[in-house]
């Protein structure tokens, strides 16, 4: 039984990497509607994405479209786990947000409007918001 080789861990900068190829295909990437054209656009879109990552070189492993695909997911349901924990945690232990939730709350501000913020992260929130408002239109 000889299965797939499993892929190393991304790592901090690879993540980041992967956020910011992400960035300019944010509204494709994010449309929830179940058209084949959306899903057609979509695998356009990671294709790309997967390409341009890379093609960044260095000594990082190839990575797979849908590899990629997946740590895009995981990152957005760690980002919202990560605000949910600040929310719930003793003012204290409140460590500042990670990097890529921060990009992620700045690239996709509407999957933290139900999660309530601590007012010291509201301003970034704000300001996050509004750029996105800003850049849309």
């Amino acid at each position: 039984m000889v299965g797939k080789a499993r892929s190393s861990n991304f790592t901090l900068s690879e993540k980041l990497d992967l956020l910011k190829l992400v960035r300019p295909h944010i509204r494709i990437l994010e449309e929830h509607t179940n058209k084949h054209a959306v899903i057609v656009d979509k695998n356009k879109c990671w294709d790309t994405v997967a390409e341009q990552y890379n093609a960044l070189g260095g000594d990082r492993p190839h990575r797979t479209a849908q590899g990629l695909r997946t740590l895009y997911k995981r990152l957005k349901e760690s980002a919202k786990q990560e605000v949910m924990q600040r929310r719930h945690a003793q003012p204290e232990y409140r460590a500042s947000i990670s990097e890529p939730t921060r990009r992620i709350m700045e690239m996709i501000p509407h999957l933290f409007h139900h999660v309530p913020i601590h007012e010291k992260d509201q301003a970034l929130f704000q300001h996050t918001s509004y750029k996105q408002d800003v850049d849309t239109q």
